[in-house]
């Protein structure tokens, strides 16, 4: 058997993956012909200009801002360091205006117990399993707040673009047991969260369930929707369907297709993981762009994606507009999410586009980039303090004088057991 492991291994490369891919692109072919119909009966499907030299004059007086945010979650021994920071790139190229702005930055240890993020939940197992998603949920809130802090600012925007979606999905966050964040943290991230001023606010104490994610971040969405000037989420890769599966869910609701063809279609797109961007790479083309539709984005259909304790705040979250760009035929469509329908939708998905070509073949906001790399978390920063609390630890296993705890140590810095000075070398002849 073990023999044949390779020679089987290869044929199954060479034979089956052939099979299931040709079916694979017959079913997405299949699938995509069904979706092609329902854009052309909807006319979801418009045409944007693409004409630098008369797009660009029009755009270049617009003030936009990029936001995204960054993170660095080193893993140390006995510590969970976490390091983050949301920023804006904010650019007007008419008035030479370019500047670079950290909105948000917290620097904790989530295994500290007075850590000023989350409150402290003593169960090593269940805090362990928590790790991630408290630092998935902070980098969330801190981008949300960047955003909130733009609209606040009373600076008069054109566009303001956020590196990820409008609004994220909150099922990782309605586990029972995730901690609140500490008063501190929410004040300080959503200084608005009690709609007070701040002598009133700071006398009362939130509840744990004020300062919950999910009603922190509801509160967020619900500011951010009332911006006064166009706010977009981008996401450069769809991994999901949620625009098709609304769509077709949508066409059955009015009766265009029965309920049996929907359900079909539906376990086709699920039993294949079709996603929007393996479909619109096929129906859409350069310079092509699918108007935004409302989506529930917690829901699929008319149930909720997860039942949870959360239900009631979450059904108060309001619903998405989402849609696609495409900007190049060798890069897939750009997803595009904003919390109210765009009032002038042909010109605010044409700064996208043009924004999108300005760097040959990227098909993707060439601001996002830029501010991708302003708040990312320098590797030299991580090594820096990676480093330092490595020799600190060092330090100490040798002020120790015990060989177990310099051993224990040696290996901790090796980060494996085996891979440091312990492994076989090849003789040389």
């Amino acid at each position: 058997m073990n023999n044949n492991l390779f020679l089987n291994y290869i044929n199954s490369a060479i034979n089956g993956s052939k099979v299931v891919q040709a079916n694979f692109l017959n079913v997405l072919d299949k699938v995509s012909k069904t979706v092609i119909k329902i854009c052309n009966h909807e006319n979801l499907i418009i045409n944007l200009d693409y004409t630098p030299s008369t797009s660009w004059p029009t755009y270049k007086n617009k003030t936009v801002a990029f936001v995204d945010g960054g993170l660095d979650k080193t893993p140390m021994p006995s510590s969970a360091p976490l390091t983050i920071r949301a920023g804006s790139y904010i650019v007007n190229k008419a008035a030479n205006e370019q500047l670079f702005k950290v909105n948000n930055s917290k620097i904790v240890d989530l295994f500290d117990p007075d850590n000023e993020l989350y409150d402290f939940i003593d169960d090593d197992s269940f805090e362990d399993m928590m790790l991630n998603k408290k630092k998935d949920a902070a980098r969330i809130i801190c981008e949300a707040a960047t955003l909130v802090n733009h609209i606040q600012s009373g600076k008069k925007y054109d566009f303001c673009f956020l590196h990820g979606p409008i609004q994220a999905i909150l099922t990782p966050f309605t586990q029972q047991g995730f901690p609140p964040f500490t008063q501190l943290a929410t004040e300080d991230f959503i200084p608005f969260i009690n709609g007070k001023k701040d002598k009133e606010r700071k006398k009362r104490r939130m509840t744990p369930e004020d300062r919950h994610f999910i009603k922190v971040y509801l509160e967020c969405i619900k500011f951010i929707k009332k911006s006064p000037f166009p706010i977009y989420g981008v996401v450069e890769t769809a991994v999901s369907a949620a625009y098709t599966k609304n769509l077709l869910y949508n066409f059955k609701n009015k009766g265009h297709i029965s309920s049996k063809d929907y359900k079909e279609t539906i376990d086709t797109i699920n039993k294949y993981r079709i996603t929007d961007s393996n479909l619109f790479e096929i129906i859409l083309k350069r310079n092509q762009a699918l108007k935004p539709i409302e989506i529930q984005k917690q829901f699929y259909g008319n149930k909720l994606i997860q039942r949870s304790m959360w239900d009631e705040v979450i059904e108060q979250y309001p619903k998405i507009f989402m849609g696609y760009v495409k900007a190049t035929d060798n890069q897939s469509p750009i997803r595009i999410e904003t919390l109210n329908y765009p009032k002038n939708l042909i010109k605010d998905f044409g700064y996208i586009l043009c924004v999108s070509r300005l760097l040959p073949n990227y098909g993707y906001l060439a601001g996002l980039a830029v501010v991708d790399r302003f708040v990312k978390i320098s590797n030299f920063m991580s090594k820096a303090s990676r480093n330092y609390r490595s020799t600190h630890l060092l330090k100490q296993a040798i002020n120790n004088k015990d060989q177990n705890t310099v051993s224990l140590a040696l290996k901790i810095l090796s980060k494996k057991n085996r891979a440091w000075i312990n492994r076989p070398t090849k003789r040389r002849k």
